[in-house]
């Protein structure tokens, strides 16, 4: 991998890489072959306490909004932050490199970095008593501006466990919000970005698809398989398996 190659001639061996778990196999191989983990939306707070007891530094793949909101959380200053640009290739970063901690990838998730602190504005102007809830791979903007952040699982959660008649506005993928209207009918809810898409990776992944594959299973016949190249597998399983152990 050309960005570590370059990251290592500026750090020596005190950068460890973590990635989202929802990466491909060989972004996993290659975490887990140079000793980290993968982490979830919500594990990752855990994930980076962990990293960062490791090495001095840490590499976070591929969402940077999910990697630096997570790391002021852990009182890490933005100052202490840097980009890695991987269509520039180079490191993004005003100061003393030994100052950098934390190396985010410069990738982000298409539907989270959509809300915008005007839609914020928007909604505080119009819904004086609404809280403003957020996932945080949301940029860091959005996530300071808000109420509340956290992973699906808190979001849901959070909802869940509000009284009846509060007001909420959410700032995640599209299809979990209206999930989340119907399901709580006594809330007043809506999208943070009521105009958003819905998020076209997990849409992909429905009950036909699902069902049919079920039907070919049933019928000897195995749909699209993906075949993992073994070492690639056992490297991957690696970075899985050294996050199970914090969990």
């Amino acid at each position: 991998m050309e960005a570590w190659e370059q990251l290592t001639s500026y750090f020596g061996d005190t950068l460890l890489p973590l990635t989202y778990v929802n990466s491909t196999a060989a972004i996993k191989a290659f975490v887990g072959k140079h000793g980290g983990a993968t982490v979830t939306s919500s594990n990752a707070k855990k994930m980076v306490k962990w990293a960062l007891a490791q090495k001095q530094r840490l590499l976070f793949l591929p969402d940077q909004h999910l990697g630096r909101n997570t790391a002021v959380e852990l009182g890490i200053s933005l100052k202490q932050m840097a980009v890695w640009d991987p269509i520039a290739k180079k490191l993004e970063y005003d100061g003393n490199r030994e100052n950098i901690r934390i190396v985010l990838w410069k990738g982000h998730c298409s539907v989270h970095e959509n809300f915008t602190t005007e839609n914020i504005e928007q909604v505080r102007q119009h819904h004086r008593n609404m809280k403003i809830i957020v996932h945080p791979e949301c940029t860091y903007e959005v996530v300071q501006q808000a109420d509340l952040a956290g992973s699906t699982k808190y979001i849901i959660e959070t909802i869940q466990n509000a009284p009846a008649g509060s007001e909420w506005a959410i700032g995640t993928e599209m299809n979990l919000v209206n999930r989340i209207i119907k399901q709580h009918p006594d809330k007043h809810i809506i999208s943070l970005n009521p105009f958003m898409c819905p998020c076209l990776t997990m849409n992909r992944i429905d009950l036909p698809h699902l069902l049919w594959t079920l039907e070919e299973l049933q019928r000897d016949h195995v749909p699209n398989q993906i075949i993992v190249d073994e070492n690639i597998a056992e490297n991957a399983k690696l970075a899985l398996d050294r996050m199970l152990a914090q969990s």
